[in-house]
C-alpha cells in the first residue's frame, strides 16, 4: 500500500510571493523553505479566487468552495435592506456567515482532532471537540466582523507613542525636573519626568483615564541615554528601563476599566530616540494585548506564552505610516507577531493530540502593503531607498522561515505540510475610482460633503470634501472592491430603475467602465467588466455579489483586491503560494498544471481519507502525488481479498485438495 500522511498541517502565509520567497531562496537565504520546496512540490500557476483580498481567500482554502458558494465574496459584504453603496458594508470575519462548511468542522463531526490557529473568519468555533485560537481577524484579540471600513475592534488597544515630536496621534511628552521619585537612589544628573495619559486606541470600550510616567536620567557624562517607563513614581513598580534601541521584556499588568473590572494584557516597549538634550525623544508603547478571551475552549488561551512575541494587531503599518519610525522597527514588530504565532502553534501542537492543523501568518501581506512600491525601479527611483526594502523584505520572510523550521520539529514524518497563501499583491499604481466612469456616463450623481477628520495635524485640523452618491439621482452604486449595483426599484431602498430595464442599464455600466480612460496616464483601467450572470466563470454568484463585476490593470491601484489572479506588475504577482510536502508527494516536482485555492481541500481529503465538506467544488490534484493511482490499487487489492474470501467459504467444508463437487 502507498505511504499516506497519517496529519496534515496547512500552513498560511498571508500574501506571501512565491517567485520572491524563490529569489531568497537563490541567494542562500531561507533554507526552510528551500527544504520544503525542493522535497515536494510547487504550483507555479495557484489562481486565487477573486477578489484577491484576505476573507473569501482564506474562506475557500478552507472549504473548497467559490466565494459565490460559500458567501463571502469581497473582504466586506453588503448590509441587508440598504442601498448598495460602499458606506452599507460590512467587513466578512465570522464563520457564521460562511454558507459552505470548513474541512476542520467535517473532520470534528468523523472524530478527527483539529486544532485552527490565528485563521481569518474561522471564529466563532463550531466545532465539538477542536481548538480554536483567534480567527475573528487578523491577529489573536482583533475583530472585525460587523465593522464598517477597516478598523478593528482589539483586546485591548493598538501602539502607542509617546514623544515630544510633531507626530500625528501620539502622546505628547513636556519634560520637567523630576521629583518625588520612590526607591531611586542613583537619579543621575538633573533626571526629567513626564506624565503620560495614555490613549487606548481601538480599544471597546475605553478604560478610563490613565496616567504613567517616563523618567529619562544619564547614566554618564554624554548626555540623556535612558529612559523608564512606569505606572507610578517609584521604580521599584517600573515597567522597563531602556536605551535607544532596546525593546523591553514582554511586560505583563493589569488594566482597570470603567466598571471596575480589570484586564490583564501583555505587551512589549522600545525606546527609539533620546536625544543627549532630551529634546527630541520617541518611546513606542506595543500593542496591549489581552491574555484571554480569544481561545475556545477558553481555557486554551492560557497555555500560549511567548517570552518575545506579541499580537500586533496592525504589524506596525500605522506606527510606520505615521513616521513614528523606519523599517528597521516595522520588521521588529513584525518578527514579534510571528514570534507569538510560533510560540502559540509549537505550544498547541506539543501540548495537544491533533489531526489537521491549519494556521495563519498575516506579516507578508503588510509587508507589502508598506514597501511592495519600494522595491520597484519604476515606482521608486531611490536606490538606497529600494535596497533598504530589500533588506526589509528578506528579513519579514526570515522570521516566517524560522516559524515554519520550528513547526516542523514538532511533528512527525508521517505529516503532509501544505504552505499556501490566499493572493498575492503589486506595487501602487494610479487609484480609479468607478464614479470617475460613471458620472460623465450620466449614471451617477455624487455631492460633495465638507468633513473634518477631528485629528491634529502639523498645520491644524484637516478638512476635506468627500463625494457621495445622491441614490435618487444615480442608476449605478459602486459598493467594496469590484461590485457596481444596478439601483433597482423594487429591490433597493432607493431604487430608480425600472426591472425591465435592469439588463440595459447593465450594459451601459459594462460600456462605460470599458470605455473609460485615466486622463492621468492615458490608459484604460478596467481590464474586465461582466454582468452578473456572467460572473459565475470567476466563482461569483448568488445574493452578495454586485450586478456589474469588473477588475482593474495590475498597473492601476493598490497591491490586490480589484486586480485578476493572473495579475502581474514590476516585481509582484497576484497568483498564490502552493507548496505539498510529505508521504505519499511527489519530490523536487514543479506542478505546471492550472489549479486553484479550491483544490487544497479536496486534495486533503483524497490522500487522507478524511470526509469531504458538503459543498466542496475543487478538483483534487493528482499531479502531486507519487502515484496518481494509489487509491484505485488500493481498492483493487481489497477485491483481490475479497474475491479469495469468496473462493474459501465457497469450498464450505472440502479440504484445499478436495476437487471433486459436493452432491
Amino acid at each position: 500500500m502507498a505511504q499516506v500522511p497519517k496529519k496534515v498541517a496547512v500552513i498560511g502565509l498571508d500574501a506571501a510571493l512565491p517567485h520572491l520567497i524563490e529569489k531568497h531562496i537563490a541567494e542562500g537565504q531561507l533554507p526552510t523553505f528551500k527544504k520544503l520546496i525542493e522535497g515536494g512540490v510547487i504550483a507555479d500557476n495557484c489562481l486565487v479566487p477573486f477578489p484577491t483580498v484576505t476573507p473569501p481567500n482564506w474562506a475557500t482554502i478552507a472549504t473548497g468552495a467559490w466565494p459565490g458558494t460559500h458567501g463571502i465574496t469581497d473582504f466586506h459584504v453588503p448590509i441587508p435592506g440598504t442601498t448598495p453603496h460602499s458606506g452599507n458594508a460590512v467587513q466578512a470575519m465570522s464563520s457564521d456567515r460562511w454558507l459552505a462548511e470548513p474541512i476542520w468542522d467535517a473532520a470534528d463531526k468523523a472524530g478527527k482532532k483539529c486544532i485552527v490557529l490565528n485563521y481569518p473568519g474561522s471564529w466563532p468555533n463550531h466545532m465539538e471537540h477542536g481548538i480554536m485560537v483567534g480567527g475573528a481577524g487578523l491577529s489573536a484579540g482583533q475583530w472585525r466582523d460587523g465593522i464598517r471600513g477597516i478598523a478593528a475592534a482589539v483586546s485591548l488597544c493598538h501602539d502607542q507613542m509617546i514623544t515630544t515630536g510633531p507626530y500625528p496621534r501620539t502622546i505628547r511628552a513636556r519634560f520637567e525636573p523630576a521629583e518625588n521619585w520612590q526607591h531611586a537612589p542613583e537619579m543621575g544628573k538633573e533626571p526629567l519626568e513626564t506624565d503620560a495619559q495614555l490613549q487606548f486606541p481601538g480599544a471597546h470600550p475605553k478604560p478610563p483615564k490613565t496616567t504613567w510616567h517616563v523618567l529619562v536620567r544619564q547614566s554618564g557624562d554624554a548626555g540623556y541615554d535612558m529612559a523608564t517607563l512606569s505606572p507610578t513614581k517609584d521604580l521599584d513598580d517600573a515597567f522597563c528601563t531602556l536605551k535607544v534601541g532596546e525593546w523591553s521584556p514582554t511586560i505583563t499588568t493589569k488594566i482597570r476599566m470603567d466598571d471596575g473590572a480589570e484586564r490583564e494584557v501583555f505587551f512589549r516597549c522600545k525606546l527609539i530616540e533620546l536625544s543627549p538634550d532630551a529634546e527630541d525623544f520617541r518611546f513606542l508603547i506595543g500593542c496591549m494585548c489581552e491574555t484571554s478571551g480569544w481561545s475556545s475552549p477558553p481555557e486554551v488561551a492560557k497555555e500560549i506564552v511567548s517570552k518575545e512575541g506579541t499580537f500586533a494587531f496592525d504589524g506596525g503599518m500605522i506606527g510606520y505610516a505615521y513616521g513614528w519610525f523606519g523599517f528597521d522597527t516595522y520588521v521588529e514588530i513584525s518578527e514579534q507577531y510571528t514570534q507569538w504565532v510560533e510560540d502559540a502553534a509549537v505550544t498547541l501542537l506539543t501540548k495537544h493530540d491533533w489531526d489537521v492543523f491549519f494556521m495563519h501568518c498575516h506579516p507578508p501581506d503588510w509587508l507589502y502593503h508598506v514597501l511592495i512600491t519600494d522595491l520597484y525601479p519604476e515606482t521608486c527611483p531611490d536606490e538606497a531607498k529600494r535596497q533598504a526594502a530589500w533588506e526589509a523584505h528578506l528579513k519579514v520572510y526570515q522570521a516566517q522561515d524560522k516559524m515554519i523550521a520550528s513547526i516542523l520539529e514538532v511533528m512527525g514524518k508521517d505529516t503532509l505540510v501544505i504552505l499556501v497563501s490566499d493572493h498575492g499583491a503589486t506595487p501602487d499604481g494610479p487609484t480609479f475610482n468607478p464614479f470617475d466612469a460613471l458620472v460623465p456616463a450620466g449614471l451617477a450623481v455624487l455631492v460633495e460633503e465638507e468633513v473634518d477628520d477631528g485629528l491634529v495635524h502639523m498645520h491644524g485640523t484637516h478638512t476635506y470634501k468627500p463625494s457621495y452618491p445622491v441614490p435618487a439621482q444615480t442608476k449605478a452604486l459602486p459598493q467594496r472592491e469590484i461590485h457596481i449595483y444596478v439601483n433597482l426599484k423594487g429591490r433597493d431602498p432607493e431604487g430608480i430603475v425600472e426591472p425591465e430595464d435592469y439588463e440595459k442599464v447593465q450594459q451601459q455600466i459594462i460600456d462605460a467602465l470599458y470605455t473609460y480612460v485615466d486622463p492621468r496616464t492615458g490608459k484604460r483601467p478596467v481590464s474586465l467588466a461582466l454582468s452578473k450572470k456572467d460572473a459565475r466563470i470567476l466563482g461569483l454568484h448568488g445574493d452578495r455579489i454586485g450586478d456589474v463585476i469588473y477588475a482593474i490593470y495590475p498597473w492601476f491601484g493598490a497591491q490586490h483586491g480589484p486586480i485578476l489572479p493572473t495579475g502581474e506588475w514590476g516585481p509582484g504577482r497576484l497568483a498564490g503560494l502552493l507548496v505539498f510536502n510529505g508521504p505519499g508527494v511527489k519530490k523536487g516536482y514543479r506542478l505546471q498544471r492550472t489549479c486553484g485555492l479550491t483544490d487544497v481541500v479536496p486534495t486533503i481529503c483524497y490522500l487522507m481519507d478524511l470526509p469531504v465538506p458538503e459543498q466542496v467544488e475543487g478538483g483534487v490534484l493528482y499531479q502531486v502525488f507519487k502515484d496518481p493511482d494509489f487509491k484505485l490499487k488500493e481498492i483493487q487489492k481489497l477485491k483481490d481479498g475479497l474475491a479469495r474470501m469468496e473462493t474459501a467459504l465457497a469450498r464450505q467444508e472440502r479440504e484445499p485438495w478436495d476437487k471433486h463437487d459436493c452432491a
